[in-house]
């Protein structure tokens, strides 16, 4: 099964930044945890970002029915530029708490969930703080 979703791009890197995540490794995961349901992946490289901890977001605003249309919703994934300087700390924290299925999980489950979770907003962040991973989701 190939997941199909629109790819919005990679940012141009600023000097001394990097993406902790390949594109490829985070397609591997979601195709092992069978998602189906994306609505786009972006990599980004805001300046007013930069330095910050966050290097992983997904979110999925709340479904609603408007008119007695349903309007179903998907995630989306926004992959954050890190310092090199923390590059390989973010990379082996990744590896040792295999973040990438974790997350890819949460995003099938989230997919299987029923109505009422699905009609509040779901969120899903991962950043490096002190020099530890922190993982924060609904």
């Amino acid at each position: 099964m190939v997941l199909e979703y629109e790819f919005l791009g990679r940012d141009k890197l600023v000097k001394g930044h990097t993406y902790p995540i390949k594109r490829g490794d985070l397609d591997a995961a979601l195709e092992r945890a069978e998602v189906s349901e994306l609505q786009f992946v972006s990599f980004s490289c805001n300046p007013k970002h930069l330095g910050q901890e966050l290097f992983l977001s997904a979110g999925m605003l709340r479904e609603a029915s408007q008119s007695g249309v349903w309007s179903r919703t998907f995630p989306d994934i926004t992959i954050i530029a890190i310092p090199i300087a923390v590059s390989q700390r973010i990379k082996e924290c990744i590896e040792e708490k295999d973040l990438l299925n974790h997350f890819a999980c949460w995003l099938k489950d989230l997919e299987e969930a029923e109505n009422v979770r699905r009609m509040k907003d779901q969120f899903y962040t991962a950043s490096l703080i002190g020099g530890k991973l922190v993982v924060e989701h609904t």
